[in-house]
């Protein structure tokens, strides 16, 4: 069977005609009859369903994707949905019905109401009277306990299904044997991918046992991750690292731009809420942990006794993170008030906590054995028509401790160019000054605007002592190595060819946003971790996602006009502000109480 039906494809081209052709259990589609093939879906490891609200709609679940196709008609709608149905029967006439997919999709819909069910009494609870009061206090105990049962029922759920996976003569472990056989070299590729994540077997704690250990101790993060629609669908592991991340994106995934950015121009990019498909899977606060994937220029400056060579390597140190915005596909998620990120490594702690909303601030603390390193981020951002540029306000610190010396330093400018036409790219542009308090080196970076080309990541600097004299020149690219004289001082991590469907991260930022049930039991409430819309992108999740962000943010702006009623203004929890003795500059530094005040913090996700 084939023919033209209309196929689902972002929100901002949503209905497009796409000419589908099923042939055995495989549904493939391409743009036009005859034109190359877009995609193709294994019927026989799909769900096919209806949509309640369009008769016209034919909803497929592939397990890691979702295909939404429409009619024009009912008879063809008709045609098409009997179709696909006798193609899988035929396809599955030995295969057990699984029902836990529609069983997780049930209870991500129970748990999504009762999530709003909490925001509706928090709001009535504001503003009432006393009588009322004690009415919503026994509606949030009734809830309270439905959630409850629900909970203990899915728990049953889980046991049962445990039991089914360790019985080898079960009916789960012959299932499993039956997809075993099927034949890979017949699916294209694309589709072994997804049988590939599919039959995955994971192996961790279950959740309802990690979240029994924090229900009393960490009543906030325990109420989050049980009424999320996305961590309750998450299955956490034991595994200290991992080495990629759960879904696969395509990065040429294709969305009209341009109605958006049209809507953009002139405005300042920071108040304005990007859609879901514009980001990658990240905060702002954890894009600090891809700059110390290139730690050891730090260990090198604290073991070097020649002090312009340690300002060499501080440059290459803080050059290094402008290497990893050059594969950048996608944006980060902008910090909601009050959140935090920590990242723990045996040679370092580092600690985030956005500040301010607007302007939005990020302050972060680092501190290794060797070193402190504090900054804060005060991005303003603009839109030129075809290009973002991003300008980083507020100063960087470095403090080696074996020499008792404090660097100080701004950051370069970033433009983001080609957002409409040609290949996107970045480039940062701008005099950075780097200056020895104690020793009075002084090292000047000059990174120009040189345009699109193999120049674009030139560096020049110099390092001169504090009688001004040149003591070192550096050169090179800071899209592939620096040089100090002929003297290699940096080079850089590229990403692997596998990575460049992982947002082109390096196996360090692979890290930032890992959960496992370790991380998970320390990290507060407020952590990056736990955005359910950056998890949810992670897992290919986006119309969730999208729900998830957008609730996110009527909640954060609801609290903010709640403190401008009352007069309230928000005060940072672990950073505080103070003038710096050397540069004689505010700024944000770390208060030295996270570590033993970390979940004593607010609600935000």
């Amino acid at each position: 069977m084939e023919g033209y039906l209309m196929k689902w494809t972002n929100i901002f081209q949503r209905w497009q005609p796409r000419y589908f052709i099923l042939y055995d259990d495989i549904l493939t589609y391409c743009e036009q009859k005859g034109s190359s093939v877009e995609g193709r879906v294994s019927l026989k490891i799909s769900g096919i369903f209806t949509v309640e609200d369009d008769p016209l709609e034919i909803l497929i679940q592939t397990g890691t994707n979702e295909l939404k196709l429409k009619a024009n008609s009912q008879s063809q709608f008709l045609d098409w949905f009997n179709a696909l149905q006798i193609a899988q029967e035929k396809s599955q006439k030995n295969k057990v019905q699984n029902f836990e997919s529609q069983i997780n999709d049930l209870l991500s819909t129970i748990w999504v109401t009762f999530a709003a069910f909490d925001e509706t009494l928090n709001t009535l609870q504001i503003n009432c009277s006393k009588f009322q009061y004690e009415l919503i206090t026994k509606l949030h105990t009734l809830g309270q306990n439905l959630k409850t049962f629900l909970t203990l029922g899915f728990t049953l759920i889980e046991q049962e299904k445990e039991r089914f996976e360790n019985d080898a003569n079960s009916v789960y472990e012959s299932f499993n044997e039956m997809q075993s056989v099927i034949p890979n070299n017949g699916i294209p590729k694309q589709i072994q991918i997804k049988v590939q994540e599919f039959d995955t077997p994971q192996r961790g704690n279950s959740f309802k046992s990690i979240l029994d250990s924090i229900k009393h101790s960490q009543p906030i993060k325990y109420r989050n991750l049980v009424n999320s629609p996305v961590f309750t669908k998450i299955y956490i592991t034991d595994e200290p690292e991992r080495t990629c991340l759960p879904y696969k994106q395509d990065p040429k995934e294709k969305f009209n731009i341009w109605p958006f950015l049209k809507s953009c121009i002139g405005k300042d990019l920071t108040r304005i809420p990007f859609p879901l498909i514009f980001h990658q899977p990240m905060s702002v606060l954890q894009l600090i942990v891809q700059q110390f994937a290139y730690f050891d220029q730090i260990k090198k400056a604290s073991q070097c006794e020649d002090s312009c060579k340690r300002m060499c390597h501080i440059i290459a140190f803080t050059l290094s993170r402008l290497s990893s915005t050059l594969d950048g596909q996608k944006k980060p998620f902008n910090p909601l008030l009050g959140e935090t990120y920590e990242f723990l490594t045996p040679d370092y702690s580092i600690v985030c906590e956005q500040v301010s909303h607007h302007p939005p601030i990020s302050a972060m603390h680092c501190e290794g054995k060797d070193f402190k390193f504090w900054s804060q981020n005060d991005a303003s951002i603009g839109f030129g028509g075809t290009y973002i540029k991003i300008q980083i306000v507020g100063k960087s610190h470095i403090y080696l401790k074996r020499f008792n010396e404090h660097y100080s330093f701004d950051m370069p400018n970033m433009h983001i160019k080609n957002l409409v036409f040609g290949e996107k790219y970045f480039e940062h542009v701008g005099k950075i000054k780097y200056v020895n308090h104690q020793t009075g080196d002084i090292g000047i970076v000059d990174l120009r605007e040189y345009g699109e080309g193999k120049n674009f990541s030139q560096v020049q600097a110099e390092v001169r002592d504090c009688n001004n004299n040149l003591r070192y020149q550096i050169t090179g690219f800071y899209n592939q190595a620096l040089y100090a004289g002929n003297e290699l001082l940096w080079q850089r991590i590229m990403p692997s060819k596998e990575a460049y469907y992982y947002y082109n991260y390096i196996p360090l930022q692979m890290q930032a946003n890992y959960l496992n049930t370790e991380i998970l039991l320390q990290i507060p409430c407020t952590d990056s971790r736990l955005r359910p819309d950056i998890a949810a992108l992670e897992h290919g999740w986006k119309e969730i996602g999208q729900d998830e962000k957008v609730r996110m943010e009527e909640k954060q702006r609801e609290k903010r006009r709640i403190m401008e009623q009352r007069n309230e203004v928000h005060i940072p929890k672990f950073f505080e502000i103070k003038e710096d003795n050397d540069t004689k500059s505010k700024g944000y530094v770390f208060k030295g109480n996270y570590w033993t005040e970390k979940h004593e913090v607010m609600d935000i996700f």
